[in-house]
C-alpha cells in the first residue's frame, strides 16, 4: 500500500501531507477498497495541457487527468484462457480469479492535478483553494473506484460522493457548502 504525493513542474505548499493521505486512505476504505499504488502528481495547467493532448486526444485544459492501473486487467475472457492452456487443472484458474476479483477491490494509479486550475476554480465558486484541493483529490479516487462523470446524472452522482467523502473523511467538512449543485465543472 502506497499513497503519495510528487510535484512535477510546481511547488505545493498548502497540503498538510501526512493529514491528508490518512483522510485520502479513509476514503479508500469507505469506498469498499483497498489501497494499491496511487501517486498524486501535482503539476501546471501546461503540462497537464501537453499530458490531455498527448494522451487522451483533447485539446482543453483541465483541473484532473486519472490513469488506472487496474483498468484492463484481466479483461481476457476466461473459457479462453481455460481453452488456450495458460490455466492448467492443478489450481491456476481458481488462484487466477481470486486475483481479479481482489484486483477489482484495488484503487491504484496516477492522478495529475493542474495547481493552476485548482486554483481559478476555487475562485470561480468561492472556496478556498485547500477546499478545492481536497475535492479534486476525492475525485481522482472516485474515478479509480470506477466513478464516471461524463453525463450530467453520472456528474451529479460524483458530487455527491465527493461531498459525502469530504464530510465523512476530512476535518472542518461536517457542514459542508460548496454550492456543487450550481458546479458546471
Amino acid at each position: 500500500m502506497e499513497l503519495s504525493f510528487h510535484e512535477q513542474d510546481v511547488k505545493l505548499s498548502i497540503l498538510k501531507r501526512i493529514q491528508t493521505r490518512t483522510c485520502l486512505l479513509k476514503v479508500i476504505e469507505q469506498l469498499g477498497r483497498k489501497c494499491g499504488t496511487v501517486n498524486y502528481i501535482f503539476c501546471s495547467d501546461g503540462y497537464l495541457y501537453q499530458m490531455n493532448k498527448t494522451y487522451l486526444n483533447h485539446d482543453t485544459l483541465t483541473d484532473i487527468i486519472t490513469f488506472d492501473y487496474t483498468a484492463g486487467e484481466y479483461s481476457m475472457d476466461d473459457a479462453m484462457f481455460a481453452e488456450s492452456g495458460l490455466l492448467d487443472d492443478a489450481g491456476f484458474l481458481d488462484s487466477f480469479l481470486e486475483n481479479r476479483e481482489d484486483s477489482k477491490k484495488l484503487i491504484s494509479g496516477d492522478i495529475y492535478i493542474s495547481l493552476d486550475r485548482v486554483r481559478e476554480n476555487a475562485k470561480k465558486f468561492h472556496v478556498k483553494q485547500i477546499d478545492e484541493l481536497n475535492r479534486v483529490m476525492i475525485h481522482g479516487l472516485l474515478h479509480l473506484a470506477g466513478y464516471k462523470d461524463k453525463e450530467p446524472e453520472e456528474e451529479k452522482k460524483m458530487h455527491a460522493m465527493e461531498d459525502k467523502m469530504l464530510a465523512s473523511c476530512f476535518p472542518g467538512y461536517e457542514h459542508l457548502n460548496f454550492g456543487l449543485e450550481n458546479r458546471n465543472v
